[in-house]
């Protein structure tokens, strides 16, 4: 049998150490967070999904196009989801006074609410961060995100429960005018959101465009020698039956192979194919080359500094790095 490209050991050292994989579970936490608090104050139709409409809606209106931008979607997606979040009661469509034939989303009264209650829930989840953390260490993580952010260019849009506060100058640092508070689920979010795009974009480049997030409860725990079903489910902590079909549809792109065990044909081993080998060196190198990239843009100082503080907060607040339930699952 043909040894496999990338050994264990180094698998388990990318995937624990990935700038992407931290920024994920931490963006995880507080969105958990955050949905905890609106199914106890009556908004338990609010999934994360809705978030690319509610965080990127400005009070005054914000047209279509400009919301899937924010958002990083076609403009049609961000049509159906803004379908889905109008029927909910928490958004309304009207004509642009500024151009007849445009037409803005805005929030309607119960949206506004929600975004009162969202200011008093981020508090809520910023203090208890700090009691974690210590309000040292929350500060220079909000602080380097920020940083980061505007190292590369990214539009930190005045939207969402945001917005609230824009007009409170005194809530600003003089130094770095981000938020005393607020915004670090922001951040971790479009931080994310651009490494995933970085990621899709060099994966894509080297001939591997159909692995979807749905695919990396598979693609992130799988071991380079392979592990039961039951195994892989534990691991990626969904069910046995979400678990199977994932496999399967992993499998039906040809990155895995699935076989029955010799001593108990009850049991079927997952293990990677060689396309699937191949796929997972590709990942690394894709790693590896984006930061490499964040270095030359924000410089090496700064990344290891958001690197260090994303990584004690993952273990502060006693997370799985990489994710152990990957977002749309």
């Amino acid at each position: 049998m043909k040894k496999p490209a990338v050994s264990q050991a180094a698998l388990d050292t990318a995937r624990r150490n990935n700038l992407g994989h931290r920024l994920i579970a931490l963006a995880d936490d507080f969105s958990a967070r955050v949905l905890a608090a609106y199914r106890e104050q009556g908004y338990a139709d609010v999934r994360p999904v809705h978030g690319g409409v509610l965080r990127n809606l400005g009070l005054e209106g914000t047209r279509l196009t400009v919301l899937a931008a924010r958002a990083g979607v076609t403009h049609r997606a961000m049509a159906k989801l803004l379908e889905n979040v109008e029927s909910m009661g928490l958004v309304q469509r009207h004509r642009d006074p500024t151009d007849a034939r445009a037409t803005l989303i805005s929030y309607t009264p119960r949206g506004i609410e929600l975004l009162q209650d969202s200011s008093r829930i981020i508090e809520q989840i910023y203090r208890a961060y700090s009691r974690i953390l210590g309000a040292d260490a929350l500060l220079a993580l909000e602080v380097n995100l920020y940083e980061f952010l505007t190292a590369l260019n990214i539009e930190i849009a005045s939207s969402g429960q945001q917005a609230l506060h824009s007009v409170q100058p005194e809530r600003r640092r003089s130094n770095s005018k981000t938020y005393i508070s607020h915004n670090i689920g922001r951040y971790l979010q479009l931080l994310g959101d651009d490494y995933h795009r970085r990621c899709a974009a060099v994966m894509e480049a080297a001939g591997y465009t159909d692995v979807r997030i749905d695919h990396l409860a598979v693609v992130s725990h799988l071991s380079v020698a392979g592990m039961t079903l039951s195994q892989l489910s534990d691991s990626a902590a969904i069910s046995l039956q979400a678990t199977g079909k994932q496999v399967s549809s992993v499998q039906r792109l040809g990155y895995v192979t699935v076989t029955v065990d010799a001593q108990d044909k009850r049991v079927r081993l997952v293990t990677f194919s060689p396309r699937g080998r191949a796929f997972i060196a590709a990942l690394l190198a894709a790693f590896a080359s984006i930061e490499q990239d964040y270095c030359r843009i924000v410089g090496r100082r700064k990344l290891k500094r958001l690197q260090q503080d994303l990584a004690y907060t993952a273990k502060a607040l006693k997370l799985q790095v990489p994710l152990s339930h990957p977002a749309g699952l």
